[in-house]
């Protein structure tokens, strides 16, 4: 499985700022999942932008480890 990145261009389109403060500002008003990289830009995977909801990930049922 192959992580994507928006670009800085796709980003700076996605939030309509072109500063790493407007970006981050944007992205954290609209709820977007982001990292911040370590020149300070923000860093947004292809999947918080296109997925819509949660992934459902199925848990495993729980058992009691009991001592019989």
């Amino acid at each position: 499985m192959v992580i994507q990145f928006l670009s800085h261009a796709e980003v700076c389109e996605l939030t309509g700022a072109r500063t790493k403060a407007g970006q981050i500002l944007n992205l954290k008003r609209n709820g977007i999942r982001h990292t911040i990289k370590a020149n300070g830009w923000p860093s947004v995977t292809a999947s918080a932008v296109t997925t819509s909801g949660q992934i459902d990930v199925e848990k495993p049922a729980w058992t009691p480890c009991k001592a019989v």
